[in-house]
């Protein structure tokens, strides 16, 4: 057997190949995230990817953030990929928003030919078997993976977290459905976070309750795929003012229903009810929007939608700006969007109400001495600079943390550390 992590000690553009003699797949195929210091990533094109997939079996998807997928559309057409159903839906709707990009033309095509699984049903790919299994991540619909050939058993755990809604059965599921494994691939994008204090995704919406006690226009931005996080905010309009409109615009309006059609009729924390669109020829509209409040959804794209909106509030000072993305990209020179700061700048009153989609240093802790691997551990999703042996894990474990290219009980681990990058 043969595990190749591609650039494993950086966030974003994850890639990893699993491959028997006769059999391979791959876990995610990710693009890089922006970096004003990154150049071009190397594999964003038919060739390269041609050539990283040459005699794959499948590639299969642990959700549809483009650091995990967004090469997606390069795969030569004779390999199969598999995402989850409603992942699927989302991303489907999210490159109909993106064709008119040129080099997004063609992946709606693409998306249209892809495979879907559900949770714990078994996929046979040679003599490489795969299930998937269900995690709560800041995308709906995500999974980690084990995968079982030639005797060994391996957990790829993509990205998860522990303190979302959707994360109470996540221990259960590991102790029931994994146990102890021969590998474990985990994420470690919060390594570097670790004096950090995470909330709770009930706790960020109880914060967001109390912000919006007091203002009567709220604007939030935050990710459009993101349905824990878009609950949170609507669960909050709800709870203070019943008959207070949520609004967004089409395309998230869209992604809204997909939840509400799928999650939300599984618990109503996910059903959005009726989301309204800002249309400036509907003056009933506008004047209950006025008279009553709204929390609107909004997102760069909304600047120019603002300019017509943000004038015709009289009330200035209940007029609340919510940012609830991660700091580096209104913080940091490398990875700062400059539309996000344009869209900041249209308010006065401004709060950051955020909480991570992804494992804390505790719920690693957990999932590293639950599955208690036979032979090695290796960290991914992770800074360059960051150490794995810090999270507190027994000693017998920190000495299976493998962060370089070796052989272990004829499993070749080949880690691949280069970015890429033209």
């Amino acid at each position: 057997m043969q595990i190749t992590i591609h650039r494993p000690t950086q966030i974003g553009g994850q890639i990893t190949c699993i491959s028997t003699s006769s059999t391979k797949i791959i876990i995610d195929l990710g693009h890089n995230l922006p970096n004003k210091n990154r150049k071009k990533d190397a594999l964003a094109n038919h060739n390269a990817v041609a050539g990283l997939t040459d005699g794959c079996s499948a590639i299969l998807y642990t959700h549809y953030h483009g650091d995990h997928i967004g090469l997606f559309h390069y795969v030569p057409h004779n390999i199969p990929q598999y995402i989850g159903k409603v992942a699927l839906e989302v991303l489907r709707r999210k490159y109909q928003e993106l064709a008119f990009m040129p080099d997004k033309a063609d992946a709606l095509e693409v998306i249209s030919n892809m495979c879907t699984f559900q949770e714990k049903e078994k996929l046979i790919f040679g003599d490489i078997t795969v299930t998937p299994l269900f995690v709560s991540h800041s995308a709906y619909d995500a999974y980690m993976f084990l995968i079982e050939a030639e005797g060994k058993r391996i957990l790829h755990t993509g990205d998860f977290r522990g303190h979302g809604y959707l994360s109470k059965g996540l221990l259960p599921t590991v102790r029931r459905y994994i146990g102890q494994v021969d590998v474990l691939i985990v994420e470690g994008t919060m390594l570097n976070r670790t004096n950090e204090q995470i909330m709770t995704e009930s706790d960020l919406f109880r914060h967001a309750t109390e912000l919006m006690r007091n203002s009567k226009y709220v604007f939030v931005h935050c990710s459009s795929t993101d349905l824990e996080r878009l609950a949170s905010f609507k669960n909050a309009n709800n709870q203070m003012h019943p008959r207070r409109a949520l609004m967004a615009d089409r395309y998230q309006k869209d992604v809204l229903n997909i939840f509400s059609g799928t999650a939300g009729k599984e618990s109503s924390c996910f059903d959005f009810g009726k989301v309204y669109t800002y249309r400036s020829n509907s003056p009933n509209l506008i004047e209950w929007m006025i008279n009553n409040g709204f929390t609107m959804f909004v997102r760069p794209k909304n600047i120019q939608l603002l300019d017509k909106i943000l004038p015709k509030l009289q009330e200035k000072d209940q007029i609340l700006f919510i940012y609830s993305m991660w700091s580096g990209y209104i913080t940091s020179p490398d990875t700062m969007i400059d539309g996000y700061i344009k869209l900041q700048q249209k308010f006065e009153k401004i709060e950051k109400l955020h909480t991570s989609g992804h494992a804390t240093i505790d719920i690693l802790c957990k999932i590293c001495e639950l599955t208690n691997p036979r032979y090695a551990i290796i960290p991914i999703h992770r800074d360059v600079n960051t150490d794995f042996k810090s999270i507190g894990i027994p000693a017998r474990l920190q000495e299976k943390i493998i962060v370089e290219s070796c052989k272990i009980d004829n499993i070749e681990i080949e880690l691949l550390k280069t970015n890429l990058c033209e």
